[in-house]
């Protein structure tokens, strides 16, 4: 019944994110674009494997079983994948790629072949592994907002130790710890807990920061994609979205004072737009007609009250 709730929960809150958060960027072959497009496909992944799971608890087959594990360390390998830096022209490693599907792979063959207490300590050392390689991949990672590294390490600190310790646990089958908090039930909590706050780490990708305006605001600038019409119909809508993103985060990086405008960023930087184009060219590899987008509206009407801050796109 656990299991079936957070399965439900699981496919609501990974739509919700879906079409709040990674839909209107999918098309932006970014760093960010990427991570969201293979975050979004892990997601999937752990809520089939979840979904399969609970079939196996109600008598399915070892075909079910093995089905489901390869597609729970294929959705944690993805998630290392996702958050490694991806090569020039925004594709993901086929390096990565490969590892991946080898360590689904050997999850899938330990299930089908080994008794169930050796395929058991299998899926857990790989999973440990999965984790503990993209908790330190995901905290080096300068792409990501911080808030979005932060909780998605903690979450792959905590669910690897998790996994580590069941791979210990595993070797006594009969011990009391085998049999409630590393249960079949427990790992399934904590399977689906972890890929909650995975879902929430995406969700933060999206939030605007909110800061309270500096007093020396004659000394700011708003830095904004000049014509947003024209850039949306030269580029496309997703891909205008992207770049807005990148825009904030890279202001964010540069100036921790920065604001969320309509249409851009307002920074205390000297020389901002041009250090702004700087870093979006040699950071975010913006093509020349990218960062010709950028204008300094500090003197246009800021559309909004001193002290509030607008979260338009």
């Amino acid at each position: 019944m656990l299991l079936s709730i957070g399965v439900v929960a699981m496919c609501v809150g990974l739509a919700a994110g879906i079409i709040r958060v990674v839909l209107p960027r999918l098309g932006s072959p970014t760093p960010l674009g990427l991570f969201l497009r293979l975050a979004s496909v892990s997601g999937a992944l752990a809520v089939g494997a979840g979904a399969m799971y609970i079939v196996r608890f109600s008598g399915g087959g070892t075909g079910v079983l093995v089905a489901a594990d390869t597609a729970m360390v294929l959705a944690s390998s993805l998630l290392c994948v996702a958050v490694w830096h991806p090569r020039s022209g925004g594709s993901a490693s086929p390096l990565g790629i490969a590892v991946a599907l080898c360590f689904a792979a050997l999850t899938g063959l330990s299930s089908a072949l080994l008794p169930p207490d050796a395929s058991l300590a299998v899926k857990a050392g790989v999973l440990t592994l999965t984790s503990a390689l993209g908790a330190v991949i995901t905290l080096r990672n300068r792409v990501l907002p911080r808030a979005t590294m932060r909780v998605l390490g903690a979450t792959l600190v905590t669910y690897g130790v998790y996994s580590a310790l069941r791979m210990v646990v595993a070797a006594t089958p009969e011990s009391p710890l085998s049999q409630s908090l590393f249960s079949s039930t427990g790992a399934g909590i904590a399977a689906v807990s972890a890929m909650l706050m995975t879902g929430v780490a995406v969700g933060l990708v999206g939030r605007p920061v909110a800061r309270a305006e500096s007093s020396d605001d004659h000394r700011r600038t708003l830095v904004s994609i000049g014509d947003w019409r024209l850039a949306t119909a030269a580029f496309g809508t997703d891909r205008v979205l992207g770049l807005l993103l990148e825009l904030r985060l890279a202001a964010r990086e540069l100036d921790s004072s920065a604001v969320d405008a309509v249409h851009g960023v307002e920074v205390a930087l000297p020389s901002a737009v041009s250090t702004l184009r700087h870093r979006m060219r040699t950071a975010y590899g913006w093509r020349p007609e990218e960062t010709e987008l950028l204008t300094d509206r500090s003197s246009a009407p800021r559309g909004r009250a001193r002290g509030r801050i607008r979260i338009d796109p």
